[in-house]
């Protein structure tokens, strides 16, 4: 059933957060970035609208005040606040960054592995398929794609960092970004569907001849389907959580010395939000679950945020820069009391 209030309360928070980031950026007069998080929320209005349109396998509520073209925009700006501070998070840490799209992608899929089974329970989305199926009531390739979504964007949005920001070609990559990073996704959905099809189509191998872009729903969803989509996705997040560790202990000497407070602040937040609800609306009783998926959902995001610091704690000082601009501060009104004695 839905729950009138937690609608408001989301959007809400999906609108202040999103404002706190671009009013940061502005502040901070770094445009490129800003224009990222812009073009991170035109990604995120593309890929909400383009999915509910193509993909008809699920649909959202009308109780939300503000949508378009029958999505919430709130759900858009936090697919922006999502990535972006993503991103953020990665780029604390001075690892090289082709590696960056996979911590990014890993912090996503951790926030849905919590957040969507409570979400549809709450009333925001509904999946065509039953509350007892697959990750209980969403679909496995619905994980798979936050994990695509992250790292089509992430990975193409660093790779442009790297060129010339006033070159034409750059400009143009930036404002077709959103556009290039919804195909990436969708051919990596594509070939993901395609691999865990491919098994129950050779068992029949009569409807191979009839295989289409769009599989019926019914195979998509056939139990045999799910169970290899199922082993697809636990190799691929035993694969990210891999490659994420890996990297922070191979560079763990030099990590950058900050820690931004936004982005922990805006991810925990989410956690927070959808771990409340599981225990205000009395979820926990429907699905106990719910909890020790969040406490682990919780726990992991936590673990990817602080773990560099519990590797190498002697090079880094937390909120370095908070103390560094403290400093520098103390500096500034020495040489100003120093001047007014003169």
């Amino acid at each position: 059933m839905p729950h009138a209030n937690y609608f408001l309360i989301f959007e809400t928070l999906g609108f202040i957060s999103f404002g706190l980031i671009v009013a940061r950026e502005i502040y901070s007069r770094r445009f490129p970035r800003l224009f990222e998080i812009l073009s991170c929320a035109v990604f995120g209005i593309i890929l909400e609208v383009g999915n509910t349109y193509l993909a008809h396998t699920y649909s959202y509520s009308q109780n939300f005040i503000v949508n378009f073209a029958h999505v919430p925009v709130a759900i858009g700006l936090g697919w922006a606040v999502i990535i972006y501070c993503a991103m953020l998070l990665s780029d604390q840490y001075n690892i090289p960054w082709t590696l960056r799209p996979f911590i990014d992608a890993l912090t996503a899929v951790i926030l849905d592995l919590s957040m969507d089974v409570v979400a549809i329970r709450l009333g925001f989305w509904s999946w065509t398929i039953p509350m007892d199926h697959e990750w209980y009531g969403v679909p496995f390739e619905n994980l798979m794609g936050w994990i695509l979504v992250t790292l089509s964007f992430s990975f193409l949005i660093r790779f442009i960092r790297t060129l010339n920001f006033n070159r034409i070609l750059t400009k143009l990559l930036m404002i077709f970004s959103p556009l290039l990073a919804y195909l990436g996704l969708m051919i990596g959905l594509a070939v993901y569907s395609l691999i865990a099809v491919l098994p129950y189509q050779i068992n029949n191998w009569t409807n191979l001849l009839q295989f289409g872009y769009r599989p019926d729903l019914a195979i998509l969803f056939n139990p045999q389907v799910a169970l290899w989509k199922l082993i697809l996705l636990v190799v691929i997040i035993t694969e990210l959580v891999h490659v994420v560790i890996w990297s922070l202990i191979r560079y763990r000497r030099s990590f950058l010395k900050n820690f931004d407070i936004i982005s922990f602040s805006a991810l925990t937040g989410m956690h927070l939000f959808f771990g409340i609800a599981i225990f205000t609306t009395g979820l926990y009783h429907e699905l106990p679950i719910l909890i020790f998926l969040f406490l682990n959902s919780l726990f992991a995001h936590l673990l990817i945020h602080f773990l560099p610091y519990l590797i190498n704690p002697r090079t880094i000082y937390f909120f370095q820069t908070i103390k560094e601009s403290a400093e520098n501060r103390r500096e500034q009104l020495k040489k100003v009391i120093n001047a007014s004695l003169k």
